[in-house]
């Protein structure tokens, strides 16, 4: 013992081996100081890392007025009024003036015929008793032609139908409701008919059809223009009827609500204090295709409801508003 004691008291007065020994130590000594100031710099308790960590999320404040939920029928274009053209005599159709789809006018010439005497004597004109073995067959009313009947040469009889043609201004859409949803049609009250194009139309209810369709129970509903139309008869188009009209209403966007899987519980995430975000339950009113009526509970339009970075978020969550 007294031998190891000496042998480390004369290393000790070297001083080269000193300087050693002390590095030594202090390899092992300042790596673990140093990690132990690490967990500090940057850590939990950081208040730059704390900002930096938090969710981004923009906001809306809800905004008061008025909602109208609507329903949506189809709506089906009919020519109300038209008048069949028909053949004044026996004989045959020598000339036809007018193709489907065309406008024609009250007198004008739609078809030439040929008496079938005339044409059995091969007559074209009696210069002696000024005869002429043609017949005009001139429209009775200002139209579009729906169809022809008739096709040149063909012979008919007296009273045969040869074209029809459908009123211009009779043009109506047929709108179908369910019966149990007829009290949402109102008498004087303008509807909005969406062709298949985009194209709006403005219309009001002239009368109900005493009758319904028997298979799918719907009652019919006649809707008139406000101006005139060119459509062709059977176009279907969509018209939103207004089931739920809620005024003076707390509004917010869809993109503010949340639920959960069942779509039974709804809330929002509501900010407090510019930087903290908390769940709060709702109840939900009428709907449109981007908003929603907010029945409970009551905001104000000093509140302030996140509409991004919501979605998953804990009850509670320390956020930063971006805009």
């Amino acid at each position: 013992m007294n031998l190891t004691t000496g042998i480390i008291k004369d290393l000790c007065k070297n001083v080269f081996v000193k300087h050693f020994i002390t590095a030594f130590i202090l390899l092992f000594i300042l790596p673990g100081c140093g990690n132990k100031g690490a967990g500090k710099v940057g850590g939990e308790d950081d208040p730059e890392s704390t900002v930096r960590n938090r969710i981004e999320v923009s906001v809306v404040s809800p905004r008061i007025g008025t909602i109208s939920q609507s329903e949506t029928f189809n709506a089906t274009t009919v020519y109300m009024l038209s008048d069949a053209v028909r053949a004044p005599i026996n004989g045959y159709i020598r000339k036809v003036n007018v193709t489907s789809g065309q406008m024609v006018k009250e007198g004008d010439v739609l078809f030439s015929m040929q008496s079938k005497e005339a044409s059995a004597m091969n007559i074209i004109k009696d210069t002696t008793l000024h005869i002429n073995g043609t017949v005009l067959v001139k429209a009775t009313q200002s139209g579009i032609v729906k169809n022809i009947d008739r096709q040149l040469g063909d012979y008919v009889q007296d009273g045969d139908e040869l074209c029809n043609i459908a009123n211009s201004s009779s043009l109506v859409f047929i709108l179908d409701v369910p019966f149990e949803l007829r009290c949402y049609i109102k008498d004087g009250v303008t509807y909005t008919v969406t062709l298949p194009d985009g194209e709006p139309l403005k219309t009001h209810i002239t009368a109900r059809i005493p009758e319904m369709d028997k298979a799918v129970q719907m009652e019919r509903y006649v809707l008139q223009a406000s101006s005139a139309l060119n459509l062709p008869a059977g176009l279907i188009a969509n018209v939103k009827i207004p089931t739920n009209i809620q005024n003076d209403a707390v509004i917010l966007p869809k993109s503010a609500i949340l639920c959960n899987e069942a779509q039974v519980n709804f809330w929002v995430m509501k900010l407090l204090h510019d930087s903290l975000a908390i769940k709060v339950l709702i109840d939900k009113g009428a709907e449109t295709k981007d908003s929603v009526q907010i029945k409970n509970p009551a905001f104000t339009k000093d509140d302030k409801i996140l509409i991004t970075g919501n979605y998953g978020m804990p009850d509670t969550a320390l956020v930063k508003v971006t805009h």
